[in-house]
């Protein structure tokens, strides 16, 4: 089946996403949501115009962002075609249950919702865990070779079993991890900068960065972001700035603790730093905090495609 077909399908088993709360840099609140469907399969039904993500999502969201809805601001528009899509996922056995939404409900509505934007034409997508030895992205899953179509490490917008690759994933394989499994494994903001930058963007995970396209980063951790060696947010905001060559090329979502809590997917720490990275990102309408919390992690994507639809707007590709 066509993606784009797939997608508007499994678009009417997320309708329950339109219209939620925003949560911005260090203010809003987090609404809620029924996130559906696992497997390449859509589910039964049929969507109007638009996405279900980002739909009427255009107050309390960042600096700066505008509404949405009805098949994308970027219509028409001189901005980007493409997106990269980054996810980094701590792989803590606290995170099983977040790992788990992200993986059959979270990524099936964020894929569709891409190419509901009217200007979007495709996107890529790579998983990698929190700890950047290495920082190349993931090719197999626990259980073996996630085999992408595209032939590459990420996976492709055109691939008819996109939902199952990410699925593969994102159920994370560990063995090769040179993280002690304390403080040093939760970094996944450092990771995503290490996969961009020399040598992994030079080897393992070379050709993936494309000059014309959008970079979406996605971290989510139970904890707060821990580099090792230190490093503050504004030095780790500057390094994934770096790879794109604009602050406006780069959305930015951390998913973490706004405080220490037992919340919908057990406990979590209180993510200072992550907060701060966030509004960094966030002073150019590029940055969103999701409340781990509270739950619903679909919300928080949900949120940030206000942001996405403004950065295709106004993007700059790299000369």
């Amino acid at each position: 089946m066509d993606l784009r077909a797939w997608c508007a399908a499994l678009c009417a088993a997320t309708v329950g996403l339109v219209g939620c709360g925003g949560d911005s840099g260090t203010s809003g609140t987090n609404g809620s949501s029924d996130g559906s469907g696992s497997g390449d399969e859509p589910a039964g039904g049929t969507s109007g115009q638009g996405g279900s993500f980002g739909e009427g999502v255009g107050s309390g969201i960042g600096s700066g962002s505008g509404t949405t809805g009805g098949g994308g601001s970027g219509a028409g528009s001189s901005g980007c075609e493409h997106v990269d899509v980054v996810f980094a996922l701590d792989n803590s056995s606290s995170m099983d249950e977040e790992k788990a939404t992200m993986r059959d409900v979270v990524f099936p509505a964020f894929a569709q919702a891409l190419l509901d934007i009217d200007s979007i034409r495709d996107f890529r997508a790579a998983v990698m865990d929190a700890c950047p030895l290495p920082a190349n992205f993931h090719t197999r899953g626990a259980a073996g070779d996630c085999s992408f179509q595209s032939g590459k490490a990420w996976m492709e917008s055109s691939s008819t079993a996109l939902t199952s690759e990410f699925q593969c994933a994102a159920d994370l394989y560990g063995d090769d991890v040179e993280c002690t499994g304390d403080s040093d494994d939760e970094q996944p903001a450092s990771s995503v900068a290490a996969a961009l930058e020399p040598p992994f963007s030079t080897a393992e995970n070379a050709g993936f960065l494309r000059d014309d396209a959008l970079l979406v980063v996605v971290t989510i951790s139970d904890e707060d972001e821990q580099p090792v060696p230190s490093q503050t947010p504004q030095q780790i905001h500057d390094r994934l700035v770096a790879a794109k060559g604009d602050a406006k090329n780069v959305v930015f979502l951390g998913i973490a603790g706004r405080r220490q809590c037992e919340g919908a997917y057990g406990d979590a720490e209180a993510a200072r730093d992550m907060q701060e990275l966030v509004d960094l990102f966030a002073a150019d309408g590029r940055g969103f905090f999701w409340d781990l919390c509270e739950g619903n992690l679909e919300d928080g994507l949900t949120n940030a495609f206000a942001a996405i639809e403004e950065a295709c707007v106004e993007f700059v590709p790299i000369n």
